[in-house]
């Protein structure tokens, strides 16, 4: 099967993440997968070094830029007419437009299947009633959580949804060992309690609550130090936060990292504090695959994986307190990590492996592509 994969985001993150995960998969089985995105993104960089055929000259730009939308579709056409594929897997807004209207406008016979990575919610106006109901045949959702969201306003029935099992490569974290390395980079004495957090510094994630919890967990733990992992829009606010509240020696904001199975191999314990949007989680994925015992708000499907006081802790959204609570109880007492570890990592590979993943998918496109042939002949 000939597939076209394409993502907007320049930036490294889940969906990018995940989408050359399938792609590989999906190459190894056999399938032709070709992966479009932006000039200069990280997806095309990784996807390229994977092994994926990649396209970069979409622009995918935000908002109503007809210029840049037109220049997309002649872009796309021109593809299509090339590479022939049997299915469109689409991953954001600007990506799904673009190709919904280009399949329809050169008459591509070719399944399109929109993948919903966030929670967010979608407004059910005449727009997305015509994109959901006549321009898409089919949409993949990252959490059961998501569904309602499509069902509820009538955007899409039950049987056009299917949940895609989140994952992640997950041997690099398997395989990781504690070094101290991170310890040594932030300046801190071996055993010194370390919590990270991995993920996009956008408004979304929740960082600022997170640091506005940690105040309190320096107080009652005060060599206890927060490192964040990432980059984005918030970094500046970020950093004035962190300075307004004296806790510059205690929370670090360390960048975009490549090294993210060592980071996770340092540290004690992982955190995740979305307050919107959040599908999932796949850096909770990574943190129980290196072994390590997660906090995280209740956000979309996050509790798919963390399921409260089994494999970890699941606080309310955007309450620092309880974060505060929850990272200092796990902070003194190393038996409880080990243990919500433990369930967490079998959770993971029970659910959650690339090969779950690439089944579920293989069998939609399988069906998807019967039925385009069916109504061919």
């Amino acid at each position: 099967m000939k597939l076209f994969f394409v993502n907007m985001h320049k930036l490294w993150g889940g969906q990018s993440a995940v989408v050359v995960l399938l792609a590989s998969e999906l190459k190894k089985r056999g399938h032709e997968v070709l992966v479009a995105g932006l000039a200069g993104s990280e997806l095309i960089r990784r996807a390229a070094a994977a092994g994926l055929r990649t396209f970069d000259e979409l622009e995918l730009r935000r908002g109503l830029r007809l210029g840049s939308f037109y220049r997309d579709q002649v872009r796309l056409k021109k593809l299509w007419a090339e590479f022939r594929p049997d299915g469109i897997l689409t991953n954001g807004s600007q990506d799904t437009w673009a190709c919904a209207l280009a399949r329809r406008r050169c008459g591509l016979d070719a399944f399109l299947v929109r993948w919903r990575h966030n929670s967010f919610e979608i407004k059910a106006h005449a727009f997305n009633r015509w994109l959901y109901g006549k321009l898409i045949d089919h949409v993949a959702v990252s959490s059961s959580e998501i569904a309602p969201l499509l069902t509820g306003p009538g955007l899409a029935g039950a049987e056009k949804i299917t949940t895609f099992p989140p994952s992640t490569p997950l041997e690099p974290f398997l395989g990781a060992r504690p070094s101290g390395a991170l310890r040594a980079e932030l300046g801190l004495e071996p055993g010194t309690p370390l919590v990270l957090s991995v993920g996009r510094l956008a408004p979304e994630k929740g960082h600022d609550t997170l640091v506005r919890a940690f105040r309190r967990v320096a107080a009652e733990i005060p060599a206890a130090t927060l490192a964040i992992a990432g980059h984005g829009s918030q970094q500046e606010k970020l950093e004035a936060l962190i300075a307004e509240l004296g806790l510059g020696a205690r929370v670090r904001l360390i960048g975009f990292r490549n090294d993210v199975p060592a980071l996770y191999a340092d540290a004690d314990l992982a955190v995740l504090a979305p307050v919107a949007g959040e599908s999932f989680g796949i850096a909770l994925l990574e943190a129980y695959a290196a072994g390590k015992a997660c906090v995280a708000t209740d956000v979309g499907g996050v509790k798919d994986l963390v399921v409260n006081e089994v494999t970890g802790f699941l606080v309310p959204v955007g309450d620092s307190e309880a974060i505060a609570e929850a990272l200092v109880r796990c902070l003194k007492d190393a038996a409880l990590r080990a243990r919500l570890a433990e369930a967490g990592k079998a959770r993971v590979l029970e659910k959650f492996t690339p090969g779950k993943l690439a089944d579920v998918a293989e069998r939609l496109f399988t069906a998807l592509a019967g039925v385009k042939q069916k109504r061919k002949t």
